[in-house]
């Protein structure tokens, strides 16, 4: 590798390391403590419905 190669590099290494660290920082604040209840039953029955139809003219 040449010297401006390694520079390169080396600066996409920073900026990815940099990348990473301000992605873990923003889910640690703003996702980690956050929970979804989910109800077995609820999901059934929205799964069960029957399908809507479109309208006369609506697309789906």
């Amino acid at each position: 590798m040449k010297s401006p190669d390694k520079s390169l590099a080396k600066k996409l290494a920073v900026v990815l390391v940099l990348k990473l660290a301000v992605l873990t920082a923003l889910w640690v604040g703003f996702v980690r403590e956050q929970r979804v209840h989910v109800d077995g039953d609820s999901v059934a029955a929205q799964f069960l419905q029957p399908a809507a139809t479109p309208a006369k003219g609506e697309k789906p």
